[in-house]
């Protein structure tokens, strides 16, 4: 009779902690937070400078990222943009779909989802990615067009299988809601050393 009771209160205290949680998690659903600007006719243009391993430029050109439709998904509304990428902002960051596995992955993690890793196994290597954001601004010098922004850090490991070498590659994006990215640093791997930068020259916002 007493494990009866027991059992009878235990059951009872499970419920309410659940209703607890429910209702806690109710209350602590966060807005969404506008990481990039998405709307159908924003367009940016980037300068691609590629510089070799003493800090000389290579080579420069041109890039274009443009939101060209918006689609929906699972109810949920998605922007297409010109390189085929489906995208929005998320609870969990901007987000991009992923058709071949119907899921969405986080690109710019919020602050609750940053440290957030990705593996993809491939013939003849892991490619481990690590997504991180500041918890604030950091000064970005040199920008014609902000002088902070927010940085998001992916830290790519790639592990060979004939040799077992792991070597680290870092790639920084800068972005601020009101323009997007702003600009985009490639490093060599297990390097300091710039290898290529895309830095916005102009833009244009609906």
């Amino acid at each position: 009779m007493k494990q009866k009771t027991l059992l009878k209160s235990i059951a009872l205290l499970c419920l309410s902690l659940n209703f607890y949680s429910c209702d806690k998690g109710e209350e602590d659903i966060q807005p969404i937070e506008i990481i990039m600007p998405l709307q159908v006719g924003n367009e940016w243009i980037y300068k691609i400078i590629d510089y070799n391993s003493d800090g000389e430029v290579l080579s420069a050109g041109s890039f274009k990222r443009a939101v060209v439709k918006d689609t929906l998904i699972n109810k949920q509304t998605w922007f297409i943009l010109n390189n085929g990428m489906i995208v929005r902002n998320d609870r969990d960051g901007y987000v991009h779909y992923r058709k071949a596995a119907k899921e969405q992955y986080i690109t710019y993690p919020s602050q609750s989802t940053s440290g957030i890793a990705y593996g993809y196994e491939y013939p003849n290597y892991t490619l481990w990615i690590f997504h991180r954001r500041t918890a604030g601004l950091v000064p970005l010098p040199d920008s014609p067009h902000v002088s902070q922004a927010t940085e998001y850090t992916f830290e790519r490991q790639t592990s060979l299988r004939a040799s077992s070498a792991l070597s680290t590659t870092w790639v920084k994006e800068y972005v601020v809601p009101a323009l997007g990215m702003i600009r985009t640093d490639w490093y060599y791997a297990d390097s300091g050393k710039l290898m290529r930068r895309y830095e916005l020259e102009s833009y244009r916002l609906k």
